[in-house]
């Protein structure tokens, strides 16, 4: 073998430089197979030994040298150690010998190996979506069409979808608007995001909703060429929203519209534009008596019945409401209301005396009436609902079953409301209030985990005055701020008294809320007591967020830096709870009782339930029912996974004593009265 020169002619140097020069790698063999050229960049692509600067050398120890197993070969293209990939490319000279070009085709493996990775990573994504996929051309017709969305409209596969869509095509949306409107905001802004619209299946013509979302594809010039989208089928998500939304503007049990729905109609009623309008409120006679000896199931019925009397009475142009538990009322807009009213208020009074089939028995109930008119009694929605109650809490103190229509002469009775304000007032001052505690229950240990505190008022002359008398009164008359501070500062006292990790309901008014003092009450009242902050459940209700949302949202948000746990009271009467789960910093949702009671009568009950249920587990909020008053309803309840309950099963609201007294028996393992049939939660 023939050693390099020293030194080069000018010939051998010209070709030096362009060998050095050359993009790839180039290898030359002669006739007998020696290779008698190599260039610098072969060997550094080669990774060849350092003897190749001498040249000739034998062809079979190169060839012997690329096929090392160490060197992996994928046709004319040979992987080497650290991920380098070379390209050899074979030709003939004109002498008989070869050319070999190397080239290093590295990245050009790479991103063939990028490539087949996503599309195999898009293929499964495609392939296993739960969401529906496809494409079309700019006319409709399907390109492609994934698992997911051939199941959705009723087809096995991909080709039987889209053969049975271009064969028979259909049209997509059950409002023909959906496509107008999709097709608009496709044009205009290139994409749709999150259209919700009702489908057809289209193998059965079934109806269904579908969250949708789609894009142009577009070619190298911009121009649309296909749409692509994707779908879900929120069949079952729209049916609770559907059932949440429904329950949030009618009663579940008797199908009338609820308090929120009445007060926004009545406010719409009222206004200075409005024309005449006429509130009959309703109070049925004796119905606490008569829910006690028939039970609750036979009061349901009862209840039911009333609610359908009280739509035919108010035909087509009246509201008919329940404001809770047995109270109703019918608010009437149509022409010559007014004039009809007291006729109306007769034929009420006369419906609600017929006998009503209900626990295998015939039951005689009555009603008491109250009827106001607008404008002509009363200025405004407040005014208007005031003045139909003092008539008929006049009717109630004639003895009932009979209705009333509001008069001047009422006002004495407005008289004797503001007498109790006085007396409200006095007792406010003198702190003349107690409290007592409901329990909160983990049903699946049978263990309290805290207690409500409710207020309650002795009168010296009147007695035990319902905190449904007293407290609008209070509400009325801006005594809540004051009730509410010390109801705070009793219940931490109280509170301290118990043993450690007991929680403490506390119910804040809309009023309340609004006091600047607030926090620092709280904050102080906590610092005083040694409680542990976390202790702490104040339950809100709608009125309270919807009265100022910003300044609710920072209060909350001090609380919850505090410490303290906040509960959304009553959820699912309210027009608009959903939203509020998602705009303030909420920790604990209480279901309203409406929807324990109705469960075994109303399938929509259930459903809000477990819909409830759902959006607590994602949402991670504590959920509690209330108004649980039957085994049956704590079986049913923790079928649908709800643990936490309240309600007279477990123990009506009692005084701190009693509470006490319960919980040191429990602890010392001695059992504890029938009325309690609980362990201290640990």
């Amino acid at each position: 073998m023939a050693s390099r020169p020293e030194s080069d002619s000018p010939s051998d140097q010209q070709l030096l430089a362009v060998l050095r020069a050359l993009p790839h790698g180039l290898v030359v063999a002669d006739a007998t197979g020696s290779v008698t050229l190599c260039n610098p960049l072969a060997i550094e692509l080669l990774d060849l030994p350092r003897q190749f600067h001498l040249t000739p050398y034998p062809a079979e120890a190169l060839e012997h040298y690329l096929h090392s197993s160490d060197r992996r070969h994928d046709g004319d293209v040979m992987e080497f150690p650290g991920g380098r990939f070379v390209k050899l490319t074979r030709s003939s000279t004109p002498a008989g010998g070869n050319f070999i070009l190397i080239e290093d085709v590295s990245a050009q493996v790479s991103q063939e190996r990028a490539r087949v990775q996503a599309e195999s990573e898009y293929r499964s994504l495609f392939d296993n979506s739960v969401y529906g996929i496809y494409r079309d051309n700019l006319d409709g017709t399907p390109v492609r069409a994934n698992p997911a969305l051939a199941a959705l409209n009723g087809y096995a596969s991909e080709a039987l979808h889209i053969e049975a869509v271009t064969k028979q095509p259909r049209n997509w949306y059950v409002d023909p608007a959906r496509a107008e409107k999709f097709a608009r905001i496709i044009k205009s802004k290139g994409r749709v995001k999150d259209l919700v619209s009702q489908v057809y299946r289209h193998r059965t013509g079934e109806k269904l909703w579908i969250t949708e979302s789609a894009w142009y594809v577009r070619d190298t010039e911009g121009k649309p060429i296909f749409i692509e989208g994707t779908l879900l089928d929120a069949t079952e998500r729209m049916a609770n929203l559907e059932a949440i939304e429904r329950q949030a503007n009618f009663d579940s049990l008797t199908g009338a519209a609820n308090r929120f729905r009445f007060l926004r109609r009545l406010d719409e009623a009222t206004r200075p534009a409005m024309k005449d309008c006429v509130l009959f409120t309703i109070d049925l006679d004796h119905f606490k008596e008569v829910n006690d000896s028939v039970g609750h199931a036979a009061g349901d019925i009862i209840l039911k019945d009333v609610a359908s009397r009280l739509r035919e009475i108010a035909g087509e142009t009246g509201l008919v409401a329940r404001l809770g538990g047995d109270e109703f009322a019918i608010l009437d807009r149509g022409e010559g209301a007014l004039a009809q009213s007291e006729v109306k208020a007769g034929r009420i009074v006369k419906a609600l005396c017929q006998p009503i089939a209900a626990g295998g028995r015939s039951i005689t109930i009555g009603a008491s009436v109250g009827v106001a008119a607008f404008p002509g009694h009363a200025a405004n929605a407040e005014d208007l609902l005031r003045k139909s109650d003092l008539a008929l809490y006049e009717v109630k103190s004639a003895g009932r079953n009979g209705y009333q229509i509001y008069s001047s002469e009422l006002h004495a009775v407005l008289k004797r409301q503001k007498h109790l304000e006085r007396e409200l007032r006095a007792a406010a001052e003198a702190q003349a209030f107690e409290l007592h505690y409901q329990p909160i229950v983990d049903s699946a240990t049978n263990r309290v985990t805290g207690y409500e505190a409710l207020m309650r008022w002795n009168h010296p002359t009147l007695g035990s005055v319902p905190p449904d008398v007293f407290i609008p009164i209070a509400e009325r008359a801006g005594l809540m701020t004051r009730l509410g501070a010390w109801v705070i500062g009793r219940a931490c006292e109280d509170l301290a008294l118990l043993p450690p990790g007991l929680r403490m309901g506390i119910n804040v008014s809309a009023n309340q809320f609004r006091s600047p003092d607030l926090f620092d009450h709280i904050a102080s009242t906590v610092a005083r007591t040694g409680i542990d902050p976390r202790c702490l459940v104040f339950e809100i209700t709608e009125s309270v967020l919807v009265s100022n949302a910003d300044v609710a949202r920072h209060l909350l948000e001090r609380l919850r830096w505090l410490g303290a746990q906040i509960a959304l009271d009553d959820f699912g009467t309210g027009y608009s709870s959903l939203s509020y789960l998602q705009k303030f910093p909420l920790t604990v949702v209480k279901i309203d009782r409406s929807f324990a009671a109705g469960m075994f009568e109303q399938k929509a009950s259930r459903a809000v339930i477990r819909a409830i249920m759902g959006i607590g587990r994602d949402l991670d909020f504590e959920v509690i029912a209330e108004g649980v008053e039957t085994k049956e309803q704590i079986a049913a309840l923790a079928q649908l996974g709800c643990r936490f309950m309240q309600g007279y099963y477990f123990g009506k609201a009692r005084p701190l004593s009693d509470v006490v007294t319960d919980l040191a028996l429990s602890q010392m393992n001695v059992a504890a009265p029938a009325r309690l049939p609980l362990a201290l939660a640990r």
